[in-house]
C-alpha cells in the first residue's frame, strides 16, 4: 500500500516509492490552473487563481469547465485532449466573453457562480498608497476568505516588480518606485493571505518591469540595482513566510528567470534558504529540463508533456535529485498549507465591502487643494465631464481583471447624496457650484502605455471642463483615474483641486465623491514619483528596449533617487499626499550610536494641528555618509501612519537596524554600512523634510583595510604591508611594484587573481594551494586591523 502525505515525515517515504514517470508528471501542472494530484498517494491537485484585486471569474470558469470534461471523459474511458476544447488558448478575456463562457459552461452543467457577486478589491499601486501595511493585510485576508468559498488554494499575488517607468502596462498591479515600501506592504499581503489558509506567491521574480517583449526581453541589471531595488521586496515576502514564488518571463543578463539557476537556487533558495516551491509563470518555462535544472519546481499551465524529463534524467542530463528536490518542495507546500484539511468557509460579502471600501478611502491622494474641498452638501449641483465619471475603472486589462456587480461611479454616488436634479453631465450653467473632470488612462497586461498622456477622449473632456469653469467662474477639481501617474502639466494650474485614486476598487467611484464632501479626510500618499513630463523619469529613452534588449542604465537611481540626484523638479513627489486637516512634526530625537552593538532610535512627536480627526504618514529617511562608494541622496527607512483627532498628540519610535543601512558592493560581493555622519531626516514626502539632524553611527569600516582597497593605499600601511609580505614570504613593494607606481587603484583581489602573483608563487616553488592559505591569512589578519 502506498504512504499517503500526511506530514513533512512522509515526504521521502512517498519520494522512495514513486516512479520516475510519476516525478516528471508531478512537476507539470495538470490543467490551466492545477498541479497534478495523486490519489494514491493522497496529494491534492493545488487549484490557483488571479488575484489580490478579486477571483478571476474566466480562469474559475475555464478550470471548472476543464475538471468537468475531464472527469465525463474519464468515466467514458476516454482520452482527453485539452487542446479540442479550447480551453487552453490564453487567460486573458473581455468582461463580454468571460459571460458567453460563462453561459456555454452553465448550459453544460458546470457549478459557477451564475451572476459576477465578487468583490473588486483596490489594485496594488492603491493598497500600497494607504502607506498602511495592515489595510493591505486586512484586504488580502478577506479576498483569501473569499477564495476559500470558491475552493481555489493558492492566489497568484502579491505583484512585488518596482516600478521602473511610469508606462508599465501592469504599475497598478504592483506598490511602488521605492523596495522599503514594496516590501513592507508585500509581507503584510503574504501573512493575510496565508493566515487565512491560501497559499501566496510573489512575482514575477524578478524585475517584470515592463509588458513590450515580456516573453523574451533580455534585460541588462547591473547586480547592485538587482540587490537594492528589484530583489528586496522578494526577500521580504520569503521572510513572511510566502510558500510559493513565481518565475518571470523575462530574461535578466542572458538568462531567462524560469531557467535562471543563479536566481532561483543560488539567491532564493540557498542564499535566503526559501523552502518552499518556485511555479513558473503561464509559459514561462520555455525548456522544461532546463527549468527543472534551474529550480522551477513546478511548471504551469497543464497539461504539458513530461517524457522529454524522464529522458533527460535517464541520460544524465538532468540529475534526480534536482527533480525529487522539485517534488519535495511541491509536497512541502502541500503540507504546511494544511491543503488536505477542508477549510471553514468564513466569508462574509458585507463585512467584504466594508474592508475594500475603508482602502479605497484610506488610499486616496489629496495632490492638490486650494481650500476648496471640502465641499459642503447643502445646495451643491455638480457638473461631470468624462465617462469615467460614470464607467469608472476599478482595475485594469489582462489577469487581474474582476468583474463585478459591485462597482460604484462617481456620478451614480453625487445622485444618491444630491439627488439626480442636481447633477448633470457635461452641462454647467450659473447654478453650478462644482465641475469635476474624471480622466485618466487605462493599463493593460500584454502592453505597456504609449505615453504617459491622459486617453485622448479624457483630454477633450477635461479641455471643455477647464473652458466652461473659466467661462462660468467656476471652481475645477480633476479626479485621476489611472493605472498610475499621467501628464497634468498643462492643468495643475487651472485645477482647484486634484484626487489621485488610481484604479481603487468596486468601492472607488463612491470613494471619490465622499471625499469631495468630507465624509472622510483622505490620507493617502504617492508610491510613485509624479513626473512634470516623461521626459525626466529615469528610465526615458531607455524604457522599452528595442531588439529585444532593454538595458537598465539608471542603476539604483529608480523614482526619487533619481530626481533628487539630477536636481529635477517632480509635479509631485514620491510620498506627497494633503489632507483636510494639519499636522506638526517636532521634537527629533536621536543620539549617535555604535550600530555593531546595537540598533539606532529615532523619536519624534507628531500632533493634529487642525480641526478635523485625520491621519498623517510620519516617513523617515535617511542620507549616509559621502564617500567613494556612491550612494543616493536619501532613501525611505521607515514610516508609520497615525490617527490623531484636533489637538492630539502622539509619539512614534523607528528602530533602525545596521542592515537597513547597508548598500550592496559589487567588489565585497556583500551588503556594507560605513561608519560616519548620517543625516536623520522625518517629513510628509521626499521633499517635505520638516526635522532633520545630523548623527554619528559607529561600526566596523569595510573600507579600512580589506581586499578591495586599491594596492596604493594598502601599502601606505606598515602594518599591511607586512601582512602581505608575511603572506607573499617576500617584499610586496617589489612583487607588486608596477602596479603600486601605475595602477594604484587596482584592487588586491585584482593583483592577486592575475598572472603576477601566481608567477611568483611558482618562482618560489610554492603551490596552488600554498596560494589559497595566503589569500585566507591575508583575510584574517585583515579583520583584526
Amino acid at each position: 500500500m502506498a504512504t499517503e502525505l500526511t506530514d513533512i515525515g512522509s515526504i521521502d517515504r512517498i519520494l522512495g516509492e514513486m516512479s520516475l514517470e510519476e516525478k516528471a508528471m508531478f512537476v507539470i501542472g495538470s490543467s490551466p490552473m492545477s498541479s497534478k494530484g495523486f490519489d494514491k498517494y493522497g496529494i491534492p491537485r493545488i487549484w490557483t487563481s488571479d488575484c489580490c484585486n478579486g477571483l478571476n471569474m474566466f480562469q474559475y470558469t475555464v478550470e471548472k469547465t476543464f475538471r468537468q470534461l475531464e472527469e465525463e471523459k474519464g468515466e467514458k474511458g476516454e482520452s482527453f485532449d485539452a487542446e479540442q476544447f479550447g480551453i487552453m488558448g490564453g487567460l486573458l478575456v473581455t468582461v463580454e466573453e468571460l459571460q458567453k463562457k460563462a453561459k456555454q459552461a452553465a448550459e453544460n452543467g458546470v457549478d459557477i457562480p451564475s451572476s459576477f457577486d465578487v468583490i473588486s478589491y483596490p489594485t496594488g499601486i492603491s493598497q500600497a498608497s494607504t502607506w498602511n501595511p495592515e489595510i493591505a493585510n486586512e484586504c488580502a485576508r478577506t479576498v483569501a476568505k473569499e477564495f476559500v468559498k470558491y475552493g481555489v488554494d493558492l492566489i497568484l499575488s502579491p505583484n512585488i516588480n518596482v516600478h521602473r517607468d511610469p508606462l508599465c502596462g501592469r504599475l497598478s498591479e504592483s506598490y511602488s518606485e521605492d523596495p522599503y515600501l514594496v516590501s513592507r506592504i508585500g509581507e503584510a499581503v503574504v501573512a493575510g493571505l496565508q493566515d487565512e489558509g491560501i497559499i501566496a506567491n510573489p512575482k514575477h521574480f524578478v524585475a517584470n518591469s515592463q509588458e513590450k517583449d515580456r516573453l523574451t526581453i533580455n534585460e541588462k541589471i547591473p547586480m547592485r540595482a538587482l540587490r537594492e531595488i528589484y530583489l528586496p521586496g522578494f526577500k521580504a515576502c520569503v521572510d513572511a513566510g510566502a510558500l510559493t514564488i513565481m518565475s518571470a518571463y523575462n530574461k535578466i543578463n542572458d538568462e531567462s528567470c524560469a531557467m535562471n539557476k543563479w536566481l532561483l537556487t543560488d539567491v532564493l533558495k540557498n542564499e535566503w534558504g526559501f523552502k518552499g516551491c518556485v511555479i513558473s509563470d503561464w509559459g514561462a518555462s520555455y525548456e522544461q529540463v532546463e527549468s527543472v535544472d534551474a529550480g522551477t519546481d513546478l511548471t504551469m499551465p497543464g497539461p504539458r508533456g513530461y517524457k522529454c524529463i524522464i529522458q533527460a534524467v535517464e541520460e544524465e542530463r538532468l540529475d534526480i535529485e534536482k527533480l525529487d528536490d522539485a517534488c519535495r518542495r511541491i509536497m512541502y507546500v502541500i503540507v504546511k498549507s494544511q491543503l488536505k484539511m477542508k477549510k471553514k468557509v468564513k466569508f462574509d460579502i458585507d463585512e467584504a465591502k466594508s474592508v475594500v471600501e475603508r482602502a479605497a478611502r484610506e488610499g486616496m491622494i489629496l495632490l492638490k487643494n486650494d481650500g476648496i474641498l471640502p465641499m459642503s452638501q447643502q445646495n451643491a449641483k455638480i457638473s461631470f465631464y468624462g465617462q469615467r465619471s460614470k464607467t469608472f475603472a476599478a482595475n485594469s486589462e489582462g489577469s487581474g481583471k474582476v468583474p463585478s456587480n459591485f462597482f460604484t461611479h462617481p456620478y451614480t454616488r453625487a445622485e444618491e447624496l444630491l439627488g439626480a436634479e442636481n447633477v448633470s453631465f457635461q452641462k454647467t450653467d450659473e447654478d453650478t457650484t462644482l465641475i469635476v473632470a474624471v480622466v485618466g488612462a487605462d493599463g493593460q497586461e500584454g502592453a505597456d502605455r504609449k505615453t504617459m498622456d491622459m486617453d485622448e477622449a479624457d483630454r477633450i473632456a477635461l479641455d471643455q471642463a477647464v473652458s466652461d469653469a473659466e467661462r462660468y467662474g467656476k471652481k475645477l477639481v480633476i479626479v485621476c483615474n489611472s493605472s498610475g501617474p499621467i501628464t497634468l502639466v498643462d492643468y495643475v494650474e487651472d485645477a482647484n483641486a486634484i484626487l489621485a485614486p488610481f484604479f481603487a476598487g468596486q468601492a472607488g467611484g463612491k470613494a471619490v465623491v465622499d471625499a469631495i464632501f468630507g465624509l472622510y479626510t483622505p490620507s493617502g500618499k504617492l508610491t510613485d514619483t509624479w513626473p512634470r513630463l516623461y521626459s525626466d523619469t529615469p528610465a526615458y529613452k531607455n524604457y522599452g528596449g528595442e531588439n529585444k534588449e532593454v538595458w537598465y542604465g539608471e542603476g539604483i537611481y529608480v523614482g526619487y533617487r533619481w530626481y533628487d540626484a539630477r536636481k529635477i523638479k517632480p509635479l509631485f513627489p514620491f510620498g506627497h499626499g494633503l489632507s483636510y486637516t494639519s499636522f506638526e512634526i517636532k521634537n527629533l530625537k536621536v543620539q549617535d550610536t555604535n550600530i555593531d552593538n546595537g540598533n539606532l532610535e529615532v523619536e519624534v512627536e507628531v500632533t493634529n494641528t487642525g480641526s478635523l480627526t485625520g491621519a498623517e504618514v510620519v516617513q523617515l529617511y535617511i542620507s549616509a555618509p559621502k564617500s567613494d562608494f556612491d550612494k543616493p541622496d536619501k532613501e525611505l527607512k521607515g514610516f508609520k501612519k497615525v490617527y490623531l483627532d484636533p489637538g492630539e498628540t502622539t509619539k512614534i519610535v523607528f528602530c533602525i537596524k545596521k542592515e537597513d543601512l547597508a548598500h550592496y558592493h559589487c567588489g565585497l560581493e556583500d551588503f556594507i554600512t560605513e561608519p560616519g555622519l548620517y543625516r536623520i531626516m522625518v517629513g510628509r514626502s521626499s521633499e517635505d523634510i520638516v526635522v532633520q539632524q545630523e548623527v554619528k553611527l559607529e561600526c566596523r569600516d569595510p573600507f579600512g583595510w580589506n581586499v578591495i582597497t586599491g594596492i596604493g593605499k594598502l601599502v601606505s600601511n606598515s602594518k599591511v604591508v607586512e601582512i602581505l609580505d608575511e603572506a607573499l614570504q617576500g617584499d610586496v613593494m617589489k612583487i607588486c611594484a608596477i602596479p603600486i607606481q601605475y595602477a594604484p587603484d587596482r584592487t588586491l583581489k585584482e593583483i592577486w587573481e592575475d598572472t603576477r602573483i601566481k608567477s611568483w608563487f611558482e618562482s618560489q616553488g610554492r603551490s596552488s594551494e600554498d596560494m589559497k592559505q595566503a589569500w585566507k591569512f591575508i583575510q584574517s589578519e585583515f579583520e583584526k586591523l
